[in-house]
């Protein structure tokens, strides 16, 4: 098997490496070959530790060529469920050891790790883990060390993996999938009038407050996958709003990146706060509430808020209430609604009226949204 042909390589260059300043190591790789070679397939690997040893025993080697082998091995166990999930914490305490590493490599080699965590059948499924591998991220992310290419990687790896952890909700939850069940499909990069083209169609699905054509039932109860994705959606509302997150232990992330990725999931998982009342109680209480704090201005902010993308964003997270929430948020949408039309009166650069401008525009192109405003505050 080629999995198996590429392991004993790895073992083989580990070996090689460590052979003059890491004796233990090179014993270990030398066992691990030997072993391997009575194994006949990943589950096999996976009920014997001998090989994953190895590769943790080079990482606390903490030289970067070791660490590299050590790392790079590990994706390729975990890619082919060659690890039990009973590991995983052990791995995540290598990787935080290793993302304090200052080599650039090792922490890109880091990160990748994460993600292929989350994409296999060592999805953190308990709050420590799950806490952990964000925060690996995050101080990646926050650190002033980091290179452009290490931050812009974590932050990419940060979004997936919220992604992936709202993919677990909506399988967890027994929600339903598609265009409103996951977005993980769908692109993020389009300004606020792309939004509303991609939804003039797919709004007329919410008709009735219906998903997917059925009624909703709205449930009290979580699973642990929902209890997970309602902690995270917690502390990104606090970082948001310029808080501290008590969960991920983060205190000073941008608010533009937690808003970017309040954005995202409003967008893209709307039966999640449809369906189940936690999330829907946070997006009343919560989310709504920091919207109307940073939409609440006649005056030109200063520092990160009064930014144009920060602003794109609140505008874009308010239209997406409106056009996909408001069945549920009548009060809310009113306000919200209230406050785009005050705004365009207001004297606030050029550019922050025509982004509002722009919203008002978007449900004027859209007859569902239209009509449930009509119905709403018309009739």
């Amino acid at each position: 098997m080629a999995f198996m042909a590429v392991l004993e390589s790895d073992l083989r260059a580990l070996s090689v490496e460590a052979r003059r300043r890491h004796p233990a190591v090179k014993d270990g790789a030398e066992h691990a070959i030997l072993k391997l070679r009575t194994m006949s397939c990943p589950s096999d690997i996976a009920e014997n530790e001998d090989i994953l040893r190895i590769f943790l025993l080079a990482c606390e080697a903490k030289t970067i060529k070791l660490s590299v082998i050590g790392l790079s091995s590990l994706q390729k166990l975990i890619s082919h469920d060659a690890v039990t999930p009973s590991a995983l914490k052990e791995i995540l305490l290598t990787l935080k050891d290793h993302a304090e590493v200052s080599d650039e490599t090792v922490q890109l080699k880091t990160l990748q790790t994460i993600l292929i965590i989350f994409q296999s059948r060592l999805h953190p499924e308990s709050e420590e883990n799950m806490a952990q591998a964000l925060g690996i991220c995050i101080r990646l992310l926050e650190n002033n060390r980091s290179s452009d290419s290490v931050r812009n990687t974590a932050a990419a790896t940060f979004r997936q993996a919220v992604a992936l952890i709202f993919d677990h909700v909506i399988l967890g939850e027994s929600l339903p999938a598609g265009k409103f069940g996951t977005g993980s499909q769908n692109s993020r990069t389009s300004m606020v009038i792309s939004d509303v083209d991609r939804n003039i169609n797919s709004s007329e699905t919410l008709k009735n407050g219906s998903l997917s054509g059925g009624p909703l039932l709205k449930r009290e109860n979580l699973t642990r996958a929902g209890r997970l994705g309602l902690q995270l959606l917690e502390d990104l509302t606090a970082l948001a709003a310029g808080g501290s997150a008590t969960w991920l232990r983060s205190i000073s992330s941008q608010r533009t990146f937690a808003l970017d990725i309040l954005e995202f999931i409003l967008s893209n998982y709307v039966a999640v706060f449809r369906i189940l009342v936690p999330y829907e109680q946070v997006l009343r209480h919560q989310i709504c509430s920091l919207l109307m704090t940073s939409l609440r201005t006649n005056v030109e902010l200063e520092g990160e808020a009064g930014e144009p993308y920060f602003r794109r964003l609140v505008l874009r997270s308010v239209a997406h209430i409106i056009r996909l929430y408001s069945t549920s948020l009548i009060t809310e949408c009113e306000v919200f609604l209230s406050m785009l039309l005050k705004v365009t009166f207001l004297d606030l650069p050029l550019w922050h009226r025509i982004l509002v401008l722009e919203n008002l525009r978007g449900f004027c192109m859209e007859a569902r949204t239209l009509q449930v405003l009509f119905q709403n505050f018309d009739m």
